[in-house]
């Protein structure tokens, strides 16, 4: 699977620490995940995001910075195409 974007990263990771979570509250018998399943999904998406490139766990959470993540790339803008030059047509009936 490719990763495009920090945000399809970020998805994917989210995915895979709640349903860790879940398997471990489930395992231990629980209907309800606990404060210790919740930092275990942390820790797995910690992990993912770092393995897909995204080292998060050394950025800075700063509150009233706009933005605590990598830029998105720029995508390729798409030629337009040129106009076909327009033909005047003359219908003269002598």
């Amino acid at each position: 699977m490719r990763v495009k974007s920090y945000t399809e990263a970020v998805r994917l990771a989210n995915a895979a620490g709640i349903d860790a979570a879940k398997k471990r509250m489930r395992k231990a018998g629980r209907t309800v995940m606990s404060a210790a399943d919740r930092d275990h999904a942390v820790d797995v998406i910690e992990r993912i995001l770092a393995d897909l490139g995204f080292d998060v766990v050394s950025w800075l959470a700063l509150a009233g910075v706009p933005r605590n993540e990598p830029e998105e790339p720029i995508a390729a803008r798409r030629r337009k195409r040129a106009k076909a030059a327009s033909v005047q047509l003359s219908f003269s009936f002598a």
